[in-house]
């Protein structure tokens, strides 16, 4: 689905997943073009832990310069409406070095990075608007 980067949430976290995700992420970042990004949250059953976060964090605060260059957007999609509000509010609190915004369903959070890939005045591949429900939208063109 490139340039469309769907990452999935384990139901429970642990330092390898962490481990995988940023050796992916790597993978990623070293394209030659620019990406947009949903993680998938929906299948989580137990947050991580602190120290597991602050991994993250850690990663994502030495990768700023690279996703400030690489990243149209990335999108998170959080079905609990509470939770989604609380990551909308850190997120005004700490703003992404790109566009980063939450959604409650895997097809609001794919139709908006679809609309940035074609910002981006890339190519969306056939897959990319089929997660996105714009099939048709391909066919009109």
């Amino acid at each position: 689905m490139w340039p469309l980067v769907l990452i999935t949430m384990p139901p429970t976290t642990t330092t390898s997943d962490i481990e995988y995700m940023q050796d992916c992420y790597e993978h990623v970042f070293a394209a030659s073009t620019r990406h947009a990004l949903i993680v998938d949250s929906t299948s989580i059953v137990r947050v991580p832990d602190a120290t597991l976060r602050r991994e993250m964090k850690a990663f994502e605060d030495s990768r700023r310069p690279i996703i400030r260059d690489k990243n149209i957007g990335s999108a998170i999609v959080i079905q609990n409406s509470l939770v989604r509000g609380a990551y909308t509010a850190l997120r005004w609190i700490s703003p992404q070095p790109a566009p980063n915004k939450a959604f409650p369903t895997l097809l609001d959070a794919a139709r908006w990075c679809v609309q940035g890939i074609e910002a981006d005045g890339q190519v969306v591949p056939i897959a990319a608007y089929a997660l996105a429900g714009l099939v048709g939208n391909v066919a009109a063109r």
